[in-house]
């Protein structure tokens, strides 16, 4: 589930907005001594007050005198999940518990801690046994529901979550949860009278009511999520329209492009002179197949904040996708006079001469790119491509070299080498032994590269090792199936072996495959370049 939606992990009482009391200890075991009560209360309020270290000082003293002490155990580990060292945490949490098994407060810290580690699948034995020990547990239950929503176990997390409920009425965090889980349940009907429920119970919470609007547009009920947002945004509009937004970002990081686009038009009132709105709303529309749409928000983006590379970026690859590769010349034309000092911009626009065809040009801007920064792995990446569409090998094979001395760890760096070794043999009919040295070292480097493979079964094909050269091919297609050039590889290879309806069947799936390949090349290209880090492009 969404973290945008709930706060799934939380250690008891020592984050905001987790469900129950803290989990302090409220009993001792039978004290020894004066001093070791004077020591932990002193090492409790330290942690209350945020002195976490100081803190850990006293309850590692505690230990060291009184080595069977679980609540110092239980707190060290709150201490060290607040300084975000996990995997020490879990030490901590399993002592206690190993100290005291019959603690439910123990084993929910415990579990809260597989949470924050990932470990759904861990979590919820702790759960389970912490809801047997203290059926009246709050944490537990609510803890519980949240780790078999994770473990993708709706049915198996409702009658948990409906258990807290009902222990905590109108806690506003357990109802989200239930009503998360209920959708999930396909129990829509009943998950939506739950957010009704919260709606009013937050009535005058603008954050929560954008919350519910989203976990709504999330399930599907677009009539109803758009009088979230409305209430939101009357009560208040500066907070709400930014939580607005980071949603949307988060949606468009998880590649929900129709929730984003529903998100940032909720707010248009109060954005529209917001580079970064028009910027992520054009941006939605262009995944959605609004092109027109995306075009006029990309382009008052780039009007609004023209030093920003994303909105050059996300235009380009707009005009790319619908076959107006010249368009995107143009666009980065404008971004370098922009931006005369991106390399990200020039890049970018080598990509672009490259896919018109005019390779001439694409060197020069590429070379200029590299003067500028010759420690650009993605500048020698582009140059590489471009000796690549021009068959120009011996120049290719100088930028692998080039590309290795920046990064020997990079496998394009040795597979463009081996292409530019099987190229030259094939040509002079030289030994093809040093290409498949270079193409077993690319591989060694990345296993999961579909090129390294395809490359290596051309190889084995011009050395007439017809069956491993197939094996190498299919390894490609399934590692990439929308390539076409591995199929018409293996059409070949399968036809020298004689078997020709194997032959026709993967020659068939070349011809499907082709119409989009250079269109796939581009937007590979643009998408490196704009995952990239600038300041290391």
């Amino acid at each position: 589930m969404s973290g945008a939606v709930l706060l799934l992990t939380a250690f008891v009482g020592f984050i905001p907005g987790f469900v129950g009391a803290p989990f302090l200890p409220q009993h001792v075991l039978a004290p020894s001594t004066q001093k070791r009560d004077q020591l932990y209360r002193r090492a409790n309020d330290l942690m209350q007050s945020g002195k976490f270290d100081q803190a850990a000082d006293d309850y590692k003293a505690l230990i060291k005198q009184w080595p069977d002490f679980y609540p110092a155990y239980s707190l060290l580990g709150v201490i060290s999940t607040q300084l975000n060292k996990l995997n020490e945490a879990t030490e901590y949490f399993q002592k206690a518990v190993e100290l005291n098994p019959s603690s439910a407060e123990a084993l929910v810290n415990l579990g809260a801690n597989y949470l924050a580690l990932k470990k759904p699948a861990q979590a919820a034995p702790e759960f389970e046994k912490a809801t047997r020990l203290k059926a009246a547990s709050v944490s537990a239950w609510f803890n519980l529901g949240v780790t078999e929503l994770q473990l993708g176990c709706p049915t198996r997390a409702l009658p948990a979550l409906e258990r807290a409920a009902k222990l905590s009425p109108g806690d506003v965090q357990i109802l989200m949860a239930l009503a998360e889980a209920r959708f999930k349940a396909k129990h829509a009907d009943s998950a939506v009278m739950i957010v009704r429920q919260i709606g009013e119970l937050a009535k005058a919470d603008a954050m929560m009511l954008v919350t519910l609007g989203v976990l709504l547009e999330r399930n599907g009920r677009n009539e109803e999520s758009g009088a979230y947002f409305e209430r939101a945004l009357k009560l208040n509009p500066g907070a709400a329209a930014d939580r607005i937004m980071t949603l949307a970002a988060q949606s468009l990081d998880e590649d929900d492009y129709k929730v984003a686009a529903t998100l940032l038009t909720s707010v248009s009132g109060l954005k529209q002179n917001s580079a970064e709105w028009h910027g992520m709303l054009g941006y939605s529309h262009f995944k959605l197949d609004h092109i027109e749409v995306a075009m006029d928000h990309l382009q008052k983006a780039i009007r609004l904040d023209p030093a920003n590379e994303d909105y050059y970026l996300d235009l380009a690859e707009l005009f790319g996708a619908n076959n107006a590769a010249p368009a995107s010349v143009v666009v980065f034309e404008n971004g370098i006079k922009a931006l005369p000092n991106s390399i990200r911009m020039r890049v970018g626009l080598a990509v672009a001469l490259l896919l018109t065809g005019n390779l001439e040009r694409a060197e020069e801007e590429i070379e200029l790119a590299i003067t500028h920064q010759p420690s650009s792995e993605m500048a020698y990446k582009v140059l590489l491509e471009i000796y690549d569409n021009g068959m120009q090998w011996s120049k290719m094979q100088d930028a692998a070299v080039q590309f290795r001395k920046l990064n020997s760890r990079n496998p394009l760096g040795w597979y463009y080498a081996a292409k530019a070794e099987y190229k030259d043999g094939l040509e002079n009919q030289r030994s093809l032994d040093t290409a498949l040295e270079l193409i077993h070292k690319a591989l060694e480097l990345d296993p999961s590269e579909w090129r390294s493979h395809f490359l290596l079964g051309k190889i084995l094909i011009a050395e007439s090792r017809h069956k491993e050269a197939i094996a190498a091919l299919r390894e490609a297609t399934r590692l990439n199936s929308q390539d076409s050039r591995p199929y018409y590889a293996m059409a070949t290879a399968l036809q020298r072996l004689g078997k020709s309806q194997e032959a026709m069947n993967a020659m068939k799936t070349y011809q499907e495959t082709k119409s989009k390949q250079q269109l796939r090349e581009f937007r590979r290209l643009l998408v490196d370049i704009k995952r990239a880090n600038p300041k290391k492009i």
